[in-house]
């Protein structure tokens, strides 16, 4: 009998200490590495990347809370912030991306280039407490405005990133997140390439 009220006691202080560890608010920092092209050589078309921000509607509270963490038992514990901030995340990866693709990528706006901006709909981290194991949910959902000549284009994209374990550790955060962001880039990219060359067979047309 006492063996069995030690084994319980143990057991409710590992998860009180689990509670708590969730309890705790994170930073994570992320860089984007490793991308999907590789160096290509130039296209010699130019392109603006002027803004990357969030959507006037996304965080209707006031609060930048781009995660969540949760309890052993499926409760909302603490925040996660990123370092930097999710729309200059997206906005690192699509330039480094842009730029193996061959693209001269300018940060403020030009005469007669295409310009991209982007609105992050939804930039967000959390956990789903299975019985046995955790999966970290990253999900990205973003506006992409290319505008030329008084004309907009605008294309929405939704991606998902995941990652499974037996605990809920902070790294397992950036690694959902790096894979929500590499299947943005395969969604985006091809799409919004091929809009940028038909607008420069039409600039070649004049």
């Amino acid at each position: 009998m006492k063996q069995k009220t030690k084994l319980l006691l143990i057991s409710s202080l590992l998860l009180f200490i689990c509670s708590k560890c969730s309890l705790m608010n994170a930073s994570v920092a992320y860089e984007y590495e490793n991308p999907i092209y590789n160096p290509a050589p130039s296209r010699n078309i130019s392109i603006s990347f002027t803004k990357s921000d969030d959507h006037p509607d996304a965080f209707k509270d006031g609060m930048f809370i781009e995660g969540m963490k949760k309890t052993g038992l499926g409760i909302d514990g603490g925040h996660v912030f990123t370092r930097p901030k999710g729309p200059e995340i997206i906005k690192n990866a699509f330039i480094t991306e842009l730029k193996n693709l061959g693209f001269q990528v300018f940060d403020e706006s030009r005469t007669n280039i295409p310009e991209i901006q982007i609105q992050v709909n939804q930039f967000f981290m959390e956990p789903e407490i299975g019985i046995f194991f955790i999966d970290i949910i990253s999900v990205i959902d973003i506006n992409v405005h290319v505008i030329h000549k008084n004309k907009i284009y605008k294309r929405r994209f939704k991606s998902i990133g995941e990652v499974m374990n037996i605990q809920c550790y902070d790294i397992l955060y950036p690694i959902a997140l790096d894979r929500s962001l590499k299947n943005l880039t395969k969604k985006t990219l091809p799409e919004i390439v091929d809009l940028i060359n038909q607008i420069q067979m039409e600039n070649n047309a004049l």
